[in-house]
């Protein structure tokens, strides 16, 4: 089934998913996107409100190339084990799995660890769970597109830049090379 957007079609998404895949997505052209994960819906979609910057993955797209954004949890896939990720953002070059814990409070070195470790078990458990799905419909996700996978914390959520070091550097050791980022921020050019 194609869509006739490329980067969907791309993956075969329709195809992997299934209905479940049809109402999951959202595509917009902004040079400036906002993705948030809604606390009332709790899917995640774009913003047009300023107001939403705090708890958001800005997307910065200067060329204004066609960004997808796939809402996963509750919405693609719903009452994952384990937990799954947030969502995916993607053009016809690369996607992001992001998982967002800005709701998270980071007050000691172990809830710190926490949060990353639920986070990055959720984003590989992501991983495998869209790698498999995509083979069975003849794509190889790692060969398709750059694969790039995403935390987001709020921004009163200690900075750890030694401990986030570490959990990239696991992150890529365990996951063949996928680099882990704690930016909030993500550009697709």
């Amino acid at each position: 089934m194609s869509i006739g957007i490329d980067p969907i079609d791309k993956l075969r998404l329709g195809v992997a998913f299934g209905k479940r895949f049809e109402k999951a997505w959202t595509v917009r052209a902004d040079n400036r996107l906002l993705v948030i994960d809604d606390d009332v819906d709790h899917v995640s979609k774009f913003s047009d409100s300023e107001d939403d910057e705090p708890r958001a993955l800005v997307v910065l797209n200067e060329k204004n190339k066609l960004i997808v954004l796939l809402a996963i949890d509750h919405q693609l896939i719903d009452n994952h084990p384990g937990g799954i990720a947030d969502c995916a953002v993607f053009d016809e070059n690369k996607i992001e799995f992001v998982e967002f814990k800005t709701n998270a409070y980071g007050n000691s070195e172990e809830s710190i660890r926490d949060t990353f470790d639920k986070a990055c078990s959720q984003l590989k458990e992501t991983l495998v769970v869209f790698k498999n799905q995509l083979l069975a419909v003849g794509v190889d996700l790692f060969e398709a597109m750059v694969v790039e996978c995403r935390i987001v914390v709020a921004h009163r959520f200690p900075r750890a830049t030694a401990t986030k070091q570490d959990y990239c550097l696991q992150f890529a050791s365990d996951t063949n090379g996928i680099e882990l980022f704690f930016e909030r921020q993500v550009c697709f050019v």
